[in-house]
């Protein structure tokens, strides 16, 4: 199955791998506890961002501009 999505919140319990994609090119690929990080998302979406894993969810929270 794929899902595709912008919000990491919406990722169901049982996805094992992530793909990550900016201006057709693949900002990372491969098992989702390595690839979904608060690094590749803010390198996907192009704002610094935190990833958490919160039991079988994830989150991401944007951090404030200074």
């Amino acid at each position: 199955m794929i899902m595709v999505t912008h919000h990491v919140e919406e990722i169901a319990a049982g996805f094992t791998h992530v793909l990550m994609i900016r201006q057709g090119k693949v900002v990372a690929a491969g098992p989702i506890e390595d690839e979904l990080s608060s690094r590749n998302l803010s390198l996907c979406f192009g704002l610094p961002l935190i990833v958490e894993r919160r039991g079988e969810r994830w989150t991401a929270t944007g951090l404030p501009l200074s």
